[in-house]
């Protein structure tokens, strides 16, 4: 007699994107190329990576706002571009990423018009190249905004998929 898991509980849309972009991030920040890559090939295959790119900003605008002040957004916005250029190389992945935070930090009032130009922009691109801007500009952000305050980057992404799963 063959035994069979029960069902996977199906998650919303919004968790599922969330944990299809964080879980690439903290293998950013764990220094695995390989599961990187994995994780981005899984996401690409499985149709998730729109939904991915698209809760990006968002995800950047919850690390931008936990940056201690006075500085502490600016100054990982700041320091983005040469941080990302080191650990990705690729100038366009970088551009990707500067939009992301760009788009984090845009007033209420026109964050959902700038998310989806910058959505369509990126995925012109190609699902794996935006899929790859969206990772970049939250790993630094998770990596800085936790560093900033002294705390475990890859804890703080496991508690903020939580939390997402649990809203959405």
């Amino acid at each position: 007699m063959e035994m069979s898991m029960p069902p996977e509980p199906d998650l919303p849309a919004a968790a599922r994107a969330v944990g299809a972009l964080l879980a690439p991030v903290v293998a950013c920040l764990r220094g695995d190329d390989e599961g990187v890559r994995l994780l981005l090939d899984d996401t690409c295959d499985s149709g998730v990576a729109e939904e991915a790119v698209r809760a990006a900003p968002a995800i950047v605008r919850v690390y931008l706002r936990l940056a201690p002040p006075p500085d502490g957004a600016a100054g990982i916005v700041r320091e983005f571009s040469g941080a990302a250029i080191d650990r990705f190389g690729d100038p366009g992945v970088v551009t990707l990423g500067a939009e992301c935070l760009h788009v984090a930090r845009v007033p209420a009032a026109v964050e959902e018009m700038a998310r989806a130009v910058f959505v369509d922009d990126a995925l012109a691109r190609g699902d794996r190249h935006a899929l790859e801007g969206a990772v970049a500009s939250c790993w630094w952000c998770a990596r800085e905004s936790a560093r900033l305050r002294d705390v475990d980057p890859i804890a703080e992404a496991a508690a903020i998929c939580r939390y997402v799963a649990r809203v959405a």
